[in-house]
């Protein structure tokens, strides 16, 4: 499922919070969670629903619609 989230120039975007999150060396950072989420083979791993969502083509999927690290 897609999520509306995607990633562009290392920022990342979508209906919340919209270009307030961004990568650095892997660790998605920004005003929520910061730090606690990172991306490993384009997986988002994290303390919450760890592993299942991914990264394709700079879209963000997975099985709900808001991401992780804003939940």
């Amino acid at each position: 499922m897609y999520t509306n989230y995607w990633i562009s120039n290392g920022f990342i975007y979508g209906p919340e919070y919209s270009g307030r999150f961004w990568i650095e060396n892997g660790f998605i950072y920004g005003p929520k969670n910061s730090g606690k989420f990172w991306i490993q083979d384009n997986f988002i791993y994290g303390p919450k629903d760890s592993g299942k969502f991914w990264i394709s083509e700079g879209h963000i999927y997975g099985p709900k619609v808001n991401v992780p690290w804003i939940d």
